[in-house]
């Protein structure tokens, strides 16, 4: 077994480098993985790197908390997997002792731990996860499109089917629909039956989320979204997705009809915002905070696109050497779908 691994280590904010670091130590209840595809996720970048989580990074850090791979090596007391198994992680690493945990809802873990940044992620040839936080990959599916499903596709499902419940003849939109939760979110919301709005901020973006299932596309830079939402929908949508934050809440908000609900699972654009509480009762509306999903959630999700009921879109596939460079794509905006770093 090798001692030493090809990684991408973060130094500082700015500094990204693939270096040489030891393989991680295997403890009782791990499972050591050969890692095979990463994904750079907006996590990783506008939050761990340049958010508030940014403060929590003990540099040299690796990054990637979405990795698939193959079982190589089993810590003491892990009998359900095999050397050599096809596996996928889930991006949490929960205690499975407090309440929540005991509650089934381990997403909400009140010790949690989240690869990239508690403990060393997928940016590297081996990953060592807890075997409680992976899963075998179904028949059917690529290491590339399994991990495309881990944070984004998860936080999408968890939203839409599980807090939301999205009925068919509902009206359902999200802003950015071509990134990692909205290309899911599209295809989850048009397979439940329901009309679905999403924006871009490209017009060429357009025509390929059209073919993931959305009915209404509006150009956020250029069009006032709110207004040609409302020409369409006069009373409003009955379930919406921010992961914007502050920049779009106050329109997300105003676009609700009665009874709608918000579901919020993202800060790109700041912490705070401003909440009208006469509003929010008035018109009966629910503003959820989401985060991720539970291990069961994943199953599902991967069932589903094992079945060819959705597809992971991937956008980018580069080599691990230029994490970098994936990393700047995705503060710039300059994809469509998931980014992957392949491993060799």
């Amino acid at each position: 077994m090798k001692t030493q691994m090809m990684a991408a280590v973060l130094y500082g904010k700015e500094h990204l480098q693939v270096e040489p670091v030891a393989v991680p130590r295997i403890e009782r209840g791990d499972a050591l993985v050969r890692v095979k595809v990463a994904l750079t996720c907006g996590t990783d970048v506008k939050v761990f790197r340049r958010g508030y989580h940014a403060r929590m990074i003990v540099p040299p850090a690796v990054f990637g908390h979405e990795l698939a791979g193959d079982v190589v090596a089993l810590g003491e007391g892990v009998t359900k997997f095999s050397v050599g198994q096809r596996v996928v992680a889930w991006p949490l690493i929960a205690c499975g002792s407090c309440e929540l945990c005991r509650e089934g809802k381990e997403n909400l873990c009140l010790n949690w731990k989240y690869f990239g940044l508690h403990r060393h992620g997928g940016y590297a040839e081996y990953a060592c996860a807890p075997a409680a936080s992976v899963l075998p990959m179904p028949e059917h599916l690529s290491f590339e499109e399994a991990t495309a499903l881990g944070v984004a596709g998860l936080t999408a499902y968890h939203a839409i089917v599980t807090a939301g419940q999205l009925q068919r003849g509902q009206t359902f939109m999200i802003w950015g629909g071509s990134g990692g939760v909205g290309t899911i979110a599209v295809q989850l919301a048009n397979y439940l039956g329901a009309t679905v709005i999403t924006t871009v901020g490209k017009d060429e973006k357009k025509q390929a989320l059209q073919s993931l299932g959305a009915h209404h596309i509006f150009n956020h830079y250029r069009e006032d979204v709110a207004a040609e939402v409302r020409k369409l929908f006069p009373n409003g949508v009955d379930l919406l997705i921010d992961y914007v934050g502050p920049a779009t809440f106050p329109k997300s908000f105003d676009l609700l009809k009665k009874g709608g609900q918000m579901l919020l699972c993202g800060i790109l654009t700041g912490r705070e915002t401003t909440l009208s509480i006469h509003q929010t009762y008035l018109r009966h509306l629910s503003v959820k905070g989401v985060y991720l999903g539970t291990r069961e959630e994943m199953r599902q999700l991967m069932q589903l696109a094992s079945s060819g009921h959705l597809r992971p879109v991937i956008g980018t596939i580069l080599p691990l050497r230029e994490a970098a460079r994936a990393q700047e794509m995705m503060l710039r905006g300059d994809h469509f779908g998931k980014i992957v770093l392949t491993v060799d």
